[in-house]
Parts: C-alpha cells; structure tokens; sequence
C-alpha cells in the first residue's frame, strides 16, 4: 500500500500566482512518485490534480470572524477608512484571515488525519493561511511538515525587500509557534533554512530542503503568436517585483546588438509577465523590434515559451550580495536543458547550485560582462546544431526530479516511524 500524504494548501489554481504553480508541481511530484495524496484548498473554486483527490475548504459564513471582515471591507469601500493598520497591529492578522484559518481547520476535522503518515501545509506569497490552521490541531504535529517557500514575515526578507509589515511582532510570534511545534520543517533553499534557523533556531534540527518541482505534465500547449521561432530567443517569464530591475540585462542587451551586427537580425529579448514597477524604464525601450515586453501568458504558455527559448533567464536583485530564494522557475529551466543566464548576486541559491565554475552568470547590474555572455551564447548558438544545444546538467536534473523529492520524503517518513 502506498504511504497517505495530506497536503494542506492555499491554493492549486496555477494562473493565481508563480506560488501555486510551485504547489501544484510539488502535488504531481509526489503523485509520479507513487504516495496516495490528498489536497485540502483554499482555491475557493473547485479543482481536480489527476492523481490526487481534491477537497475545497469552503469559506466559513455566518460567524463573527466573517461578519466582522465584511464590516470592514463595507467601512474601508464607503468611507475610504483603513483599518487594517489598527486590527493587524493588534491582533496580527485581518479578521477575514482568522475566518479562513477556521474554515480550513473545519475541513481537516471532517478527515480521520491520523490515516496519512505526513501532513504537509504549504503556501503561497506572505499567507501562511495553512500553517496557522494546523496549529490549531496539536494531534497532527507529530506528523507536520512546514513547508516554509519564502522568508516569513516580511520584515525577515533579506536587503532589498526588507520593510516592516502590519502585526509584524504578531506575526513573529505565530512563526516562532510554528517552528516550536511543526515535526519537520522543508525549505526549497539551503541558504533560505539557514536564513529562517537565523531567526528561529528551533528549524535548525528540523530542518530538510526540498526543492521546487517541475511540473512536467503540461503538454500541447501553443506558443504565443509574438515568439519568433528558429531565432535567437532569450527568454525571462514572471513577475519582475521591485528590487529585480532588469535595467542591466536591457542595457547588457542593447550593448551585445551594437558588438554583434549579425545578431541584431535575429536577436529578440522577451521579458513576460508583470513589470509595473518597470514601466518607465521599458517605455525607453519599447521601440527597439529586438525587445518584446508582453504583460503575461497562461501557465502551459509560460512553460511552453522556456521549453522554445535559446537562452532562459532568472533575474535576482542587482543591490545586494545575498539572496537565499530558489526562484520556482529555476526548476523548469533546468529540466527543459536549455542555457541558463543566471543574473544572481555573489552569494545566492541560484549561484551555490550551478557552482562557481558555471560561465553564464553574472550580477544584474553589470551590463558589460552581461554583454559578453549574450554574445559568446550567440556564437556558440550560431555554431551548434539545434539538437545539440543543451544545459547538460544532470547533476542539477537529478536535484530537482520527483526521484530525489521521493528521497526526502522517505527519509522524513523513516524518521518519524
């Protein structure tokens, strides 16, 4: 018989976040590895992992967490009044997070838990709506992985994000919680466990990395219409959040077309997906036909466009020396065996995993040596057949294959027996 695994998680909707796509990856994951799995969700939409067996955690009504959350929203919408600031800062959370806490501790009761040998919370951006729950049900500990995909609280983000959130004391507190009474704690990141055990030593021998998934299930998609296929493509997809500017790599890019005549014909630089916090900068180069900005694609279309490109992009922030995040794409770039175009700082997850002696990384703010690797990529493109252009890590392919995450889950499950 297999070994029953329940996942509690805010959401399974790919298209919400780069957060649920990394869940439903780790959901099918385990699911090619053979575990029986279960999902508890918060999505608020029904949906169905193949494999798996899905229930919605539908949101608690008629309490007073609920009827207190839609007061405020009704004061907030009316009077334009934010009271956000005052209920977090003294409680810590909004009162329509308390309620969805509820709800999905209300869903987890209608299950007989003690059936899965693992019980495995997860998130998505700053909620740690499923962490919260299970901490409510101190039977299930025992059998409790925190996954834990980002610094949390936000005032625990390394330099640039940093900035002190509302309940941020609050906050800390329930954190410290979960890393008191969780059994194992999973981090997709070495630098990230550490990062965390900094602030709360209690994770330091509970700790296990567990990288992000690729989720190689999505299959006949389309590319979208703007891709120029057989050109040289180089590819970022995502969100581009403030502190991940991309001014060096366009800079780096513009340099690398002025050194290389030919590449200036069949050259394009693709940044996919939401870059508000850029907007100004790009509208000064918009007009360039090398450079295409395009807001967002579909999820299939995000993988599809990484599976099509020549060079594949991670874009970290340029103002600092450290980052302890493995960006969830870094996954699917790996496994999709094209060029990896690393722009990390010195110290950092992406960097530790490629290794020092990887030649197509460099800080994202040095648009000269940027420059350089587009164009000894270019040369190597235009003097290597196509079916032999390739990462060729399979070190790295290993790392981040349902094989080694079966790995670690067995290790977990032996520890716990």
């Amino acid at each position: 018989m297999p070994h029953k695994i329940l996942i509690v998680t805010d959401s399974i909707n790919p298209e919400d976040s780069s957060g649920s796509k990394a869940n439903v990856a780790f959901i099918k994951s385990l699911v090619a590895s053979g575990y029986e799995v279960t999902v508890i969700h918060y999505t608020q939409r029904e949906i169905q992992i193949e494999g798996t067996t899905c229930f919605l955690a539908k949101q608690r009504r008629y309490n007073l967490y609920h009827v207190l959350g839609g007061i405020q929203r009704t004061v907030q919408c009316n009077l334009g009044v934010d009271w956000s600031i005052f209920l977090e800062n003294s409680f810590g959370f909004s009162f329509t997070f308390f309620n969805d806490s509820n709800s999905i501790v209300k869903t987890i009761k209608r299950f007989k838990a003690t059936k899965f040998y693992l019980i495995i919370t997860l998130s998505k951006g700053e909620s740690f709506r499923p962490h919260h729950a299970l901490l409510q049900l101190p039977e299930l500990h025992q059998k409790w992985l925190a996954y834990v995909h980002d610094p949390y609280p936000f005032q625990n983000y390394p330099w640039p994000y940093t900035f002190v959130p509302k309940g941020a004391k609050q906050k800390d507190h329930f954190f410290k919680k979960v890393a008191v009474h969780c059994k194992f704690a999973g981090f997709p990141s070495r630098l990230l466990a550490d990062h965390m055990t900094g602030f709360y030593p209690e994770f330091k021998e509970k700790s296990v990395v567990i990288p992000h998934q690729y989720d190689n299930l999505i299959s006949g998609v389309s590319l979208p219409s703007f891709f120029k296929e057989d050109a040289f493509n180089i590819v970022h997809t995502g969100n581009l959040i403030g502190g991940r500017s991309p001014e060096g790599l366009l800079k780096g890019f513009q340099l690398f077309l002025e050194s290389q005549e030919e590449a200036r014909q069949e050259s394009y630089l693709y940044l996919v997906g939401p870059s508000s916090n850029y907007r100004e900068l790009m509208n000064a180069y918009e007009l360039a036909p090398q450079l295409i900005f395009h807001p967002g694609v579909s999820y299939g279309e995000s993988l599809a466009l990484q599976q099509a490109a020549s060079v594949n992009l991670i874009i970290e922030a340029s103002d600092t020396d450290f980052s302890p995040f493995l960006p969830a794409k870094m996954a699917h770039c790996v496994m999709v065996d094209k060029p990896i175009l690393a722009l990390s700082p010195k110290i950092s997850e992406v960097r530790r995993l490629l290794g020092e002696d990887y030649t197509w990384q460099s800080e994202a703010d040095d648009s000269k040596q940027i420059a350089g690797i587009l164009s000894e990529l270019y040369l190597k493109w235009k003097n290597t057949k196509a079916e032999s252009w390739h990462l060729n890590r399979i070190d790295l392919q290993d790392y981040f294959s349902s094989a080694y995450l079966n790995l670690q889950i067995q290790n977990l499950l032996n520890a716990s027996a």
